[in-house]
């Protein structure tokens, strides 16, 4: 009787082996979906954001930069703006509403570029010859 629960036992115990080989073979299945899932979730997010750093590298090496009107900006601009906010306000042209009108989207201009001296310069010849302002 003790040989026959044995036998039993042993025949369990190699059952249980078998079907164990089993469970590894399945779960390492799956842990190798799981991996593929998360790659393929993740992949989209990890490529926008290398070709965003793509697309701003290409456009940062594309572009010149005009060191001299970043220096003379920082240094000059003021001057200028505040000459030219003052000359070109609209309302020193209330009785002309033409020359109001171009006063207005020349001071919006102004105010946008207050710190970058090369556009302020463009404004000035543009004031001079539009609104007939002698500076």
């Amino acid at each position: 009787m003790i040989q026959d629960s044995l036998k039993i036992a042993e025949d369990a115990i190699n059952i249980k082996m078998e079907s164990s080989d089993h469970t590894d073979w399945w779960f390492w299945v799956s842990i190798a979906e799981f991996v593929i899932i998360i790659y393929l979730i993740l992949k989209p997010k990890l490529i926008r954001k290398q070709s965003l750093k793509q697309k701003l590298k290409e456009d940062s090496l594309d572009n010149q930069i005009d060191f001299d009107n970043i220096i003379n900006s920082s240094f000059n601009s003021k001057e200028i703006y505040d000459e030219l906010k003052i000359k070109c306000h609209p309302d020193r042209f209330p009785n002309n509403k033409e020359k109001n009108g171009i006063a207005k989207n020349l001071f919006q201009e102004i105010t946008k570029n207050k710190n970058n001296i090369k556009r302020l310069l463009e404004l000035k010849e543009k004031a001079e010859q539009k609104l007939n302002i002698n500076f």
